[in-house]
């Protein structure tokens, strides 16, 4: 068998390997130093037999949802692709001032579901140019405003009155939760994940609004 020799410039090899070989973000960073202490500490507190039950757990809690997962992955990318991203940024995004704060809040009452379908939901609006305040609104409203709590766990268990009163309240807590989160956001704007790039992506969408440009 003939052996051919890679003759190709180290240099241009270079950035092939750079896109297999990626940089870990702050978020994959913090979730393993997360998961690495509470190995520690459950092996300190219960050695072998603590640790493997923890684990044991875990890959119970896997098998549940390993085809939930992909599934709302899958929902998200489509989202992405059959909902203009004009039409996110200038109803959700970030110069849609009020108005997008209330649709985000209100429309999560319809919007509900475990974490791992609604996240990815949620994601696919951000990244197609919401804005901040918007997706705070939204997943506050998940939250407290969500219909299916409301009536299958909430009413049956506490009857009308505290549910209700509950909601009502949320109604208007919801708006003012984004509008300070969409504050409390540009202060936070020299975090890692929200530093130059997301700023770039801001000012895209919104002129993709103005009719400026095109996302």
């Amino acid at each position: 068998m003939e052996l051919t020799r890679d003759n190709s410039n180290p240099a241009e090899r270079r950035p092939k390997i750079n896109k297999v070989i990626k940089k870990p973000d702050i978020t994959l960073i913090v979730l393993a130093a997360m998961v690495l202490i509470a190995v520690v500490a459950a092996f300190w507190k219960g050695g072998w037999q603590l640790t493997r039950l923890g684990l044991v757990q875990g890959g119970h809690l896997l098998g549940m949802v390993w085809l939930r997962l992909p599934l709302g992955f899958i929902l998200g990318g489509l989202i992405q692709v059959l909902v203009p991203r004009t039409v996110i940024s200038r109803w959700l995004g970030p110069t849609s001032g009020i108005k997008g704060i209330l649709i985000g809040s209100y429309t999560a009452i319809i919007l509900s579901g475990a974490p791992y379908v609604m996240m990815p939901v949620v994601a696919s609006l951000y990244l197609a140019g919401a804005g901040a305040g918007p997706i705070i609104a939204l997943l506050t409203g998940q939250t407290v405003l969500g219909l299916q709590n409301l009536i299958v766990w909430q009413i049956p268990f506490l009857g009308i009155g505290i549910p209700l009163s509950r909601f009502i309240v949320s109604l208007f807590i919801t708006p003012l939760v984004g509008w300070a989160g969409s504050g409390t956001f540009k202060l936070l704007a020299k975090l890692p994940d929200i530093g130059p790039g997301q700023n770039n992506r801001e000012k895209k969408a919104s002129q993709a609004v103005d009719g400026r440009g095109k996302i």
